[in-house]
């Protein structure tokens, strides 16, 4: 059975699924799942514990062995199987597809993985593990739900703070969640318990966000100019190198560009973003862009990404960091200097 994040402490209160597995590539979140399986095994009873790690060289034989490994004492058990690339490999996919099918008695498996690919979710092996167990699928908090996060993490150390307050914490710590919950603590013991003021997390929060290549195109996508522009400059601070940020810019232009094109030939919007496969979740940003787009937009910017790569690698005079933020901005549909026709 797949459920969301937020119905696993509910789900963890009647006895303990055999399975469950816990995928995702916000680390934060897949590690806190695990501390809440884990906090209710030890609650009903599973005091004997044993950790596997999957990589090079593996011998998926031991988790067969472990869980048939019967205690002296008839303990209850729990098997953490930690999967970080989430690629199991064909030996794996058989010994977890086998685990499922027989469950061993008194054993609970945590199996922790990174993101699932899409074509994974589909195979036979996944599906025998969720039929078997839980399945929970981590996704990271977005941007507009990140002050309700905020503020539910604030409540369970008894701290409040207002909307002004909040906004200004998720700016602060935004895309990364670990860094954000380390910050939580040092608020609590910096200033008890309460609410906090602007002044306070302004005093005592750093600048803690993980900006991502990913991030910085769907901004541009979904029409923040303001936004664009901080994550340009976090990427470079960090050493990004602006050519991976191009690549991601210009995949979502090349996508607008082919709906485009497949809209003006009579293919309705919702079949031409299936065409380009086009995730549900993606689906209002992709749309937007495309209503704040058009054709000839489209091939201006790709012309821009020419000229930009070209300028990266030395082809060409220019500034590559002023012309990949125009570029963004462009896109966001906000440009510093006007259209330009670029050659």
């Amino acid at each position: 059975m797949k459920i969301p994040f937020a119905q696993l402490q509910n789900q963890l209160k009647n006895d303990l699924a055999p399975i469950y597995f816990v995928t995702g590539d916000e680390p934060f979140q897949v590690d806190e799942a695990c501390r809440m399986v884990r906090a209710a095994a030890q609650q009903q009873g599973y005091t004997e514990r044993q950790v596997l790690y999957v990589e090079r060289g593996f011998d998926w034989f031991c988790l067969a062995a472990e869980s048939n490994n019967l205690s002296l004492f008839s303990e209850k058990k729990l098997i953490e199987l930690r999967i970080p690339t989430a690629k199991p490999g064909r030996e794996g996919t058989r010994a977890l597809q086998e685990y499922a099918e027989v469950l061993p008695q008194d054993t609970c498996l945590l199996i922790s993985a990174g993101k699932l690919e899409s074509s994974q979710t589909k195979s036979k092996w996944l599906k025998s593990l969720e039929q078997a167990g839980i399945l929970i699928q981590i996704w990271p908090v977005e941007v507009s739900r990140l002050p309700q996060w905020i503020q539910q993490r604030l409540a369970l150390r008894k701290l409040s703070a207002d909307p002004e307050a909040l906004r200004l914490l998720a700016d602060r710590v935004e895309g990364n969640l670990l860094a954000a919950d380390q910050e939580f603590e040092k608020l609590r013991l910096l200033y008890g318990e309460g609410e906090l003021t602007t002044e306070q997390i302004q005093s005592a929060v750093s600048d803690s966000a993980r900006y991502d290549i990913f991030s910085f195109a769907d901004t541009a996508l979904a029409g923040d100019p303001e936004r664009v522009t901080k994550l340009l400059f976090g990427l470079k601070a960090e050493g990004v190198e602006a050519i991976l940020m191009l690549w991601a810019l210009h995949r979502e232009i090349r996508v607008l560009g082919l709906i485009h094109s497949t809209m003006a030939s009579g293919t309705n919007i919702d079949a031409a973003m299936a065409a380009q496969r086009v995730w549900d979740k993606r689906k209002s940003l992709i749309r937007g862009a495309l209503q704040r787009s058009s054709s000839e937009k489209v091939r201006q910017w790709l012309k821009h990404c020419r000229q930009v790569d070209r300028i990266i690698k030395g082809q060409q005079a220019g500034r590559a960091w002023d012309e990949l933020l125009e570029l963004a901005l462009q896109v966001a549909d906000r440009p510093l200097m006007g259209q330009m026709n670029y050659a």
